[in-house]
């Protein structure tokens, strides 16, 4: 049998081989980063930072008036359940007859937000049956407004096993 050796030139092909199959990959992870994801994460960013001193204000009189809240989905079945507000004044107690309304996001994928309305359910609970079609991550942006003009913005992830 006899030994071959190697040459320049195999090891060219070889080099060639090697950064041609990066290149590709690089390109393929590209294509999927940028076809699955546009970056954008809030529409008129340039607007929303330009009011973000009005922003801070707005946080800081919600800090002063003291209401809380906490955010839970019940899952029932397959993804649909129900999602749970619960409005509390800084005293504990529950906080009634307010307009709870918001978007439930989901920040990887487009096309799967839910605008949402919550109904009183209790005293100082409010409700809304959802479908969320996918496992995984999802942000819950609820505003609950009384009828003199206070309100409570709230933020909570939520993560469907």
């Amino acid at each position: 049998m006899a030994a071959r050796t190697l040459t320049g030139r195999h090891v060219l092909y070889g080099l060639l081989a090697f950064f041609g199959v990066v290149a590709a990959a690089n390109a393929v992870f590209i294509f999927l980063a940028i076809d699955s994801f546009t970056g954008l994460s809030t529409d008129n960013p340039y607007q929303r930072g330009v009011a973000y001193n009005e922003t801070l204000r707005a946080r800081a009189a919600q800090r002063a008036q003291g209401w809380r809240a906490e955010v839970a989905f019940e899952e029932v079945s397959d993804g649909k359940g129900v999602l749970h507000a619960t409005l509390r004044d800084r005293n504990g107690a529950p906080l009634e007859d307010l307009q709870v309304r918001g978007q439930i996001r989901r920040p990887t994928h487009s096309g799967y937000d839910q605008d949402v309305t919550l109904a009183r359910a209790a005293d100082g609970v409010y409700a809304v049956e959802l479908a969320l079609p996918l496992r995984g991550q999802w942000d819950v942006r609820l505003t609950a407004e009384a009828r003199d003009g206070r309100r409570l913005e709230m933020e909570r992830r939520l993560w469907l096993k």
